[in-house]
C-alpha cells in the first residue's frame, strides 16, 4: 500500500529547476540579458576551476564564443564542448546553442 501512494503521489512533482525556470519573468531571457544567464550557467556548468579560466565573450547565431587565458585550454576543453551544449540547452529549456568556439585571450 506504501509504495501505491508513493507511486501515484510522486507523479504531480516537478523537478526544481524547471519549477523556477517557468517562474522566472519573459524579461530574464531577452536578448539583452542572454550574455548574463549564459555566464551564470556556464559557470554552474564547467565548475570553479573552468570558470576561473574562461570568460564568455559574445554569442552569435546559436555559437557561444568563449576566451580562456592561454592556448592549452583550448585543447584541454574542446572535447567537453558538446557535453556542455547539452547541459546548457537542457537548463534552457530550448536548444540555444549549436556551437561553441574557444579562443585564448590576447
Amino acid at each position: 500500500m506504501d509504495k501505491k501512494l508513493k507511486k501515484s503521489s510522486s507523479r504531480n512533482w516537478s523537478e526544481i529547476r524547471s519549477v523556477l525556470f517557468q517562474s522566472l519573468p519573459d524579461e530574464v531571457f531577452s536578448k539583452e540579458n542572454q550574455k548574463e544567464w549564459l555566464t551564470y550557467h556556464w559557470n554552474l556548468v564547467v565548475g570553479k576551476e573552468i570558470s576561473g579560466v574562461s570568460t564568455i565573450d559574445k554569442v552569435t547565431r546559436g555559437t557561444l564564443h568563449v576566451k580562456v587565458e592561454g592556448k592549452e585550454w583550448v585543447s584541454v576543453l574542446e572535447p567537453l564542448k558538446i557535453k556542455i551544449m547539452q547541459e546548457i540547452n537542457s537548463r534552457a529549456g530550448e536548444s540555444l546553442l549549436n556551437s561553441i568556439v574557444f579562443k585564448p585571450a590576447a
